[in-house]
């Protein structure tokens, strides 16, 4: 049965809005018209209901188009896992939608290829959500497909990095501006919707699970809280919280530890990793040996994996770095990884992301025009909690320091 609108009430758990509707209509009307370009973008910023329309405009295909087969898929696990709890029960990685993994015959090592069969070869239909993060390399490789592509993306997040961004070069085919009704009640996303028309918060202190302070000696020890994901823009500040949080946990050596979580910082499709990947270490870092001498083997559980993978080669460049150690990138043979700490991450890294609580250091000064989307992309990273440290900035009011139980110092 084809959705009906919902005369410009917010949109329910069934029902579109009027606005939810238009999308729908032209997502249908593209996906009828065999002339039509391969790829449609569904634009829209955070708290708008994209990938409610999104599961809309899938039901109706359904029901309208005949569609049987779709896949669904995002550049990390993470970013799969969010789009799974709002109701795309199919969602997957894009690199375990699109690679398989195959085993040489002559060495036994294990390499990803292409699949040539599966969901992804049968797919009438691919939905790939976070666009903007997808890099070339990807995207070629789903545009060979033939397939029709439905790209899900919000255009006010930060520019892609270098390689990125084939997607959502261009303009949105339909963009989304109304935000739902628990959007409007959400005080992140108010806070974001602030941030997106360029402005603050007319004073500090908090509302409700959002709370907006200055980063002083007072509040920076609320970086280090357990149950928080911190973000921050620079390197150096990652550094020294990183360094920081480690002594707390009791780790004083660049040598990582088993628990330590840890992201994968170098795209290698071959063994199905990708930069942005975070996972668990399952035991404490070890020094290989023969071939790989100077280098470290890692035992990591990956988001979204069942099996944990035993023994990854990394080289140490990027842990030690945060000790004093060499601070550009070494040359790398293709079959060595690349990994570092997640204790932070920047905001670039934390794209496609979503988590309970985040805490915002405020490095949006570093990223000059940048600086309104850096904040804007930081804070909608939070699901439910967030704290929001700005720098040299004076709001003035009368604030209160939050309570929180999972303070390291």
């Amino acid at each position: 049965m084809t959705p009906t609108p919902s005369n410009s009430r917010p949109a329910s758990s069934d029902t579109p809005t009027d606005e939810q509707f238009r999308a729908i209509q032209a997502i249908d009307a593209w996906y009828a018209d065999r002339d039509a370009p391969q790829i449609f973008w569904l634009a829209g910023e955070a708290g708008t209901g994209k990938t409610r329309t999104t599961v809309f405009a899938l039901d109706h295909l359904r029901d309208r188009r005949g569609l049987e087969k779709v896949v669904v898929g995002a550049p990390t696990g993470k970013a799969a896992q969010v789009l799974r709890r709002k109701g795309l029960d199919e969602a997957g990685t894009l690199h375990s939608l699109l690679y398989a993994p195959r085993q040489d015959e002559d060495t036994g090592e294990l390499y990803f290829a292409r699949r040539s069969e599966g969901p992804f070869a049968e797919a009438e239909l691919i939905v790939c959500d976070e666009g903007s993060m997808v890099g070339d390399d990807v995207a070629n490789d789903l545009l060979r497909s033939g397939k029709r592509i439905l790209v899900i993306a919000d255009d006010y997040q930060l520019p892609p990095v270098s390689g990125q961004g084939m997607f959502t070069s261009g303009e949105p085919d339909f963009r989304l501006v109304e935000p739902h009704r628990t959007a409007k009640e959400s005080p992140v996303i108010r806070l974001a919707h602030l941030l997106r028309r360029q402005e603050l918060p007319r004073r500090f202190g908090s509302a409700g699970n959002a709370h907006v302070l200055p980063y002083n000696r007072n509040t920076e020890g609320l970086v280090t809280r357990t149950g928080t994901q911190a973000i921050c823009g620079t390197h150096r500040v990652r550094t020294a919280f990183t360094k920081r949080i480690r002594t707390l946990h009791g780790h004083e050596s660049a040598m990582p530890q088993a628990g330590e979580r840890v992201m994968c910082r170098r795209n290698q499709k071959e063994e199905g990793l990708f930069n942005g990947m975070v996972g668990t270490l399952t035991r404490a870092a070890d020094r290989a040996r023969g071939k790989h001498a100077g280098l470290w083997s890692l035992g990591v559980q990956m988001e979204d994996e069942v099996r944990a993978r035993g023994k990854l080669i990394v080289h140490p460049w990027m842990f030690e770095a945060h000790y004093g150690g060499e601070t550009h990138p070494p040359r790398l043979d293709k079959d060595i990884q690349q990994f570092d700490w997640a204790w932070l991450i920047t905001c670039h890294a934390s794209q496609g992301s979503e988590f309970p609580s985040v805490t915002v250091i405020d490095d949006s000064a570093a990223f000059r025009e940048h600086k309104w989307r850096w904040l804007y992309t930081a804070v909608t990273r939070s699901r439910e909690e967030l704290v929001l440290l700005l720098r040299n900035t004076d709001l003035g009011g009368p604030w209160r320091m939050p309570e929180f139980d999972d303070r390291l110092a």
